[in-house]
């Protein structure tokens, strides 16, 4: 009977063992600190723990520290360190006006790899088909008359263009892949404006006879607007084309950004009826 009662109070004292060496386990593992990779360009250690906590770091015979921010964020100014060299990160919470070792964590100095320039990135030197449009500097280029003819030849689908102040016509221009996002035909008596695929077009207009492309106001999202798939119409006998053009000012956005813009003078001329 007492041999039954002893392999009961062992068995009882190993399973309390078992749990509490399992509970010390979770606690640790609950010990919060995170610490951003380090390496030889690094000039700041960054990292999170618990709030208000003392973070150390020792370098040599030097110690480097500060205290966690209210949301647990640190960052320590350190001196550049070399390949391989390990770097102890300690943690400290104050109990009872005396700072106590909470956790630490050791990382290691990596080199800093050289971005590849791979022959994909070669290739890819214009922007994407919806990256943003630089307003500003369009504007600038504009306004110095001087002629710019950036991006691919073609001028098609798929092709994109920064061409400003083209032919003798200042303040002409075609930038981003515009034939992608806008459609344009013209007979001679009627031209057709068209938003197309998921761009939504703002536009200003005047027949040549009227205003110069340079006199006619930039579009802004006040101005008349298509969306995707819608059309509209401008007739000779509706818009004077003067010495045969129709003056068109289109900005074209998707998602909220600006990816097409297109000023230029489209052909139009209203017929002479003989008698």
């Amino acid at each position: 009977m007492r041999r039954v009662k002893k392999s009961v109070v062992v068995v009882t004292m190993m399973l309390f063992s078992m749990m509490l060496f399992s509970m010390m386990n979770v606690h640790a593992a609950n010990k919060k600190l995170k610490v951003n990779k380090v390496y030889t360009t690094t000039k700041k250690i960054k990292g999170k723990t618990k709030k208000k906590y003392l973070v150390k770091v020792k370098i040599g015979k030097k110690i480097y520290k500060k205290k966690a921010s209210s949301k647990g964020n640190f960052t320590i100014p350190i001196p550049k360190q070399k390949t391989g060299k390990k770097l102890t990160v300690k943690v400290y919470k104050k109990k009872n006006k005396i700072w106590k070792l909470y956790t630490k964590k050791t990382v290691t100095v990596k080199k800093k790899s050289k971005k590849v320039v791979t022959n994909t990135t070669k290739k890819n030197k214009y922007p994407g088909k919806e990256d943003p449009i630089d307003l500003k500097q369009v504007n600038k280029d504009l306004a110095t008359g001087k002629k710019i003819n950036k991006g691919q030849l073609d001028l098609g689908a798929g092709h994109y263009r920064y061409f400003l102040n083209f032919g003798d016509l200042k303040g002409t221009a075609k930038v981003g892949y515009v034939e992608n996002y806008m459609n344009v035909e013209t007979d001679g008596e009627i031209v057709t404006l068209k938003a197309i695929n998921g761009c939504t077009l703002y536009y200003t207009v005047a027949g040549a006879g009227e205003k110069s492309l340079s006199q006619l106001e930039d579009p802004t999202k006040e101005s008349n607007c298509l969306k995707p798939g819608e059309k509209v119409t401008f007739s000779c006998y509706d818009y004077d084309a003067g010495k045969g053009s129709l003056n068109l000012k289109v900005k074209g956005y998707k998602n909220g950004k600006l990816i097409i813009l297109s000023y230029y003078a489209h052909y139009m001329i209203k017929p002479i009826a003989l008698r």
